[in-house]
């Protein structure tokens, strides 16, 4: 009896403890790790509130949004947003190295490969070439459409040494190369004596930069002088010291190009009373490109007057003519440069055009309405030679060419009527039109932003911001704060009211 009274109250001693060390697990899987009361909100994190940081940017305030950014960063640390928003900022704010660091980081946390090229712009503004080059070969795996990128990647690689691969990024970006990049193209072309292809991108080089500098000549003159194309090497020795006098004496062309006037020139320096042989490549150019000495008349004829610039007709210019010339091969003597004083009105000042009983500006709106658009060119240009100023019809002139699929033409005009009516929104509103087609990716929202600027009340500007931002940027987050702006300036049952309210229900849509 003693025996079973102990196993029962051992037994008994046993149930208790399990009873209690049963709570006590209870407790350490519930209670103390997660409170009853606090567990939903450790569960689920609410997303950290942007807008006011980006609305800075947007503002050009990067350093106010950097100072909430990294309290944002503090609080939530490893946000994917929150970093990529602070290393943009930093960028805006010309702080590049900590820009790259950061964009780095939300990388490093699963951000989309699209990221890999704002990372790679920031490390190359930093200077670290290396860690760029590499961020952009990645992204273009992604992205090999990417024109301006395989740019940036193709000048990296030709820093390295590396040319055919370096070839190859430019060319898959050459739609918009500008002028250095064209250089480059054809110097890497001509060390691999592929003259055909370096001749080329030297002549795009010349039409890709505002005014006329001697690179692009001095780069033909190389190529046809290796070549043996000495008539037209000839030709570019004179149109270069004409234009340029002194540039081929500060390059390895100078004994090359002396030689080859003086072989070829001989009669025209006696005929000047020159003595050739020891005179440098500018003196001698200088001597042929001087009028030779006229022979005493027998019989006088009068004054002989030169004619005046009003004098000489000028043809319209058509697009027709274009089209030819653009299609022809271009000659060497197209880049001598313009004479002094040359204006853009007196490019498409057209004096030929006999007055109508109409008004130049009535006649060019009139012919562009009826969607007769050389017609339309043709009496705009008399109206910009009669009043240069006129910056309607420099926007008239803008938009006939751009009709006619001639861009360039249409933002050198564009420019031209924004320069003497800088305030119109009208006009900033065709030059984004017509940027959208002739600049970059990059350098299209730049000028977008600078617009936005100049008229920040704007909504037609604004809902081009936030479909560049929504569409092309991939930045969700900037375009919801533009979308909310839209709906505070645009009147209510407006469709653009309307469209911004879809696009926001768009953006909530998972």
């Amino acid at each position: 009896m003693l025996i079973f009274n102990s196993w029962l109250r051992m037994l008994t001693l046993g149930s208790i403890s399990l009873a209690i060390l049963g709570c006590g697990n209870q407790e350490s899987e519930s209670g103390s790790t997660i409170p009853e009361n606090t567990s939903q909100k450790a569960l689920t994190r609410t997303t950290p509130d942007l807008s006011e940081a980006i609305e800075k940017r947007i503002e050009g305030k990067p350093e106010d949004a950097v100072r909430i950014l990294r309290k944002l960063n503090d609080e939530h640390p490893n946000s994917q947003e929150i970093l990529l928003q602070l290393g943009r900022s930093l960028y805006d704010s010309q702080q590049f190295a900590l820009a790259a660091f950061r964009l780095d980081q939300a990388i490093s946390v699963g951000a989309e490969t699209a990221i890999f090229k704002e990372a790679a712009e920031a490390h190359l503004k930093a200077g670290d070439e290396q860690s760029a080059e590499g961020l952009l070969r990645k992204y273009l795996v992604s992205y090999p459409d990417d024109g301006p990128a395989s740019l940036n990647l193709g000048r990296l690689l030709a820093k390295t040494g590396d040319d055919t691969n370096a070839l190859n990024a430019l060319s898959k970006g050459s739609e918009f190369a500008e002028h250095q990049d064209c250089m480059l193209m054809a110097g890497l072309f001509y060390k691999k004596k592929l003259l055909a292809q370096a001749e080329h991108w030297y002549r795009e080089a010349a039409r890709r930069e505002e005014g006329i500098s001697p690179g692009p000549l001095l780069g033909l003159l190389r190529v046809k002088l290796f070549g043996g194309d000495l008539d037209n090497a000839e030709a570019l020795i004179l149109a270069i010291e004409k234009s340029n006098p002194g540039s081929i004496a500060e390059t390895d062309l100078e004994n090359e190009a002396s030689e080859l006037l003086r072989r070829r020139r001989l009669a025209d320096f006696i005929e000047r009373g020159v003595s050739p042989g020891n005179l440098k490549v500018t003196e001698l150019a200088a001597a042929l490109l001087s009028e030779k000495p006229e022979p005493v008349p027998v019989v006088a004829l009068g004054p002989k007057l030169p004619p005046s610039i009003s004098d000489v007709p000028t043809p319209p210019i058509s697009t027709a003519q274009t089209e030819i010339e653009e299609t022809s091969t271009l000659s060497d003597s197209e880049f001598i440069q313009a004479p002094s004083g040359f204006g853009l009105a007196d490019a498409f000042a057209d004096p030929v055009i006999e007055r109508n009983s109409l008004d130049p500006m009535e006649e060019a709106s009139s012919a562009y309405l009826g969607r007769n658009y050389p017609k339309a060119l043709i009496f705009a240009r008399q109206a910009i030679k009669e009043n240069p100023t006129n910056s309607e019809a420099w926007r008239l002139s803008s938009q006939a060419h751009f009709q006619l699929g001639e861009s360039r033409e249409a933002e050198m005009t564009i420019l031209e009527a924004i320069r003497h009516n800088p305030l119109d929104l009208e006009t900033h509103i065709d030059y984004l039109g017509v940027a959208r087609e002739t600049l970059s990716s990059s350098r299209y929202l730049a000028e977008l932003e600078k617009v936005h600027e100049l008229f920040p009340e704007s909504t037609e500007i604004i809902w081009q911001l936030a479909r560049r931002y929504h569409l092309v940027e991939r930045m969700p987050a900037t375009a919801t704060v533009l979308y909310r702006k839209i709906l505070k300036t645009a009147p209510e049952g407006s469709a653009l009211h309307h469209q911004a309210e879809m696009e926001l229900i768009k953006l909530r849509t998972p």
